[in-house]
């Protein structure tokens, strides 16, 4: 039984990857994923090196040119041109990036480039949310999908992994011999190509239960519609059912989420205020207590807050009723401190910016151009899990996986593995 047939019926499968053909050319040639890319830092990428997986994943025309027709045309080229190439035989791609934390500390985490099922979210799915979509995204994607007949960049997910059989696994693999190490996107990335039954073995691994989505939830939800597609071409259909996805164990020790904290736009707003503003609903964290935030002013010390236990929350407006979701600390600061309390002292909707360093947010108050930054503790791996679980979804920039899964390791076609 070959592997592509035993695992036909698994979450996940091996595949047979597009990847680019020289294993030294990829610091010049993976990028972030697409929706973290700025316009200056696109034309950076692909200032570098004009065969820079942003051209295939950003694609841009010239005027009245179609940018997917664009990107389906240059796809065809790196094939032809042997700039790309597909593999014989269906393989797990594994990769390990290693990087450094602002705190100092060097963290490694390994994961496996599988293909995986395209299901439907419903009660009870096997790949599970935790975060709303938006339209345009997800027909951003759906074009470039059609136009080019490939995954171009993975979906990030998590697997329990109860065991640990999956992390083991994965970590025995890295002590062998490896296919690409380099430099780029701030880590060290190293990647090891596994065929045969070892790569079915960690398909299987994979698929030993639920997994949740940590990044990529537009196109996750693009390729469960594209299955569906007319537009889609017949040739393409069987390919569909399933796409491109990274998956780490919950096991792995380098796993990490990051918070994001919030930056609130405007004039500096003065220490004792927005303390008196806050009162009816929250109180000083006492020494050893886990802040649910802590305000940092232009002037005057840090306010560490905790939600008073006899805080009347019935007038905030979009407090989440599900208390998966009501108990995240990421809750309690966006809809009851930001945007009931700071937004009634300024009179106006709020105007946020969002950073993963603690560093960058209290940067911004020395400026003294904003009125004040929120500094919020990171989400846990288990509060994902419990919303998740819960078919529930969490405010906007709750969880930021870091480091970013890179774009351009592998490339999967849709047809056929």
């Amino acid at each position: 039984m070959t592997g592509v047939m035993a695992g036909a019926n698994l979450l996940f499968a091996p595949f047979r990857g597009v990847r680019y053909s020289e294993p030294g050319s990829l610091a010049q040639r993976v990028a972030p994923p697409y929706d973290v890319i700025s316009p200056e830092q696109r034309r950076g990428f692909a200032k570098q090196d004009p065969n820079n997986i942003v051209q295939l994943d950003l694609p841009i025309g010239a005027p009245g040119e179609d940018q997917y027709a664009v990107a389906a045309d240059l796809l065809k080229s790196w094939l032809r041109r042997g700039i790309l190439v597909r593999d014989s035989e269906p393989s797990a791609y594994v990769l390990r990036t290693t990087t450094r934390r602002e705190d100092g500390r060097e963290v490694s985490r390994t994961g496996v480039f599988l293909a995986v099922a395209t299901l439907p979210f419903a009660p009870g799915s096997r790949v599970r949310p935790h975060e709303h979509t938006h339209d345009g995204p997800k027909e951003d994607r759906r074009r470039l999908t059609i136009a080019t007949g490939a995954n171009l960049s993975p979906i990030f997910l998590l697997a329990p992994d109860t065991r640990g059989s999956l992390a083991s696994n994965l970590e025995q693999i890295t002590r062998e011999k490896l296919w690409s190490a380099f430099e780029a996107l701030g880590g060290r990335h190293e990647i090891w190509i596994v065929t045969g039954q070892l790569a079915l073995r960690l398909a299987m691994l994979a698929s030993d239960s639920q997994v949740y989505i940590a990044d990529g939830h537009h196109r996750y939800e693009t390729a469960v519609y594209l299955r569906e597609d007319r537009d889609l071409p017949q040739k393409w259909r069987a390919g569909a059912e399933r796409t491109l996805a990274h998956v780490v164990s919950f096991k792995d020790p380098g796993l990490e989420i990051l918070p994001t904290h919030r930056i609130v736009e405007g004039k500096p707003l003065e220490r004792a205020m927005v303390l008196r503003a806050a009162n009816p609903f929250f109180q000083r964290a006492q020494p050893g207590e886990t802040p649910h935030f802590t305000a940092v002013f232009q002037e005057g010390p840090d306010a560490a807050m905790v939600l008073r236990p006899e805080a009347d929350l019935s007038r905030i407006e979009n407090l989440p009723a599900h208390p998966a979701v009501r108990s995240l600390a990421v809750a309690i600061a966006d809809y009851v401190f930001i945007r009931k309390v700071i937004q009634e002292l300024l009179g106006r909707p709020v105007k946020l910016r969002y950073t993963s360093s603690e560093t960058e947010a209290r940067a911004a108050m020395a400026t003294g151009k904003d009125a004040l930054a929120v500094v919020l503790p990171a989400t846990k791996l288990e509060e994902v899990r419990a919303v998740s679980d819960a078919g529930e979804f969490m405010p906007p920039k709750s969880t930021f996986f870091s480091p970013k899964v890179p774009t351009g390791i592998v490339l999967r076609s849709l047809e056929g593995d």
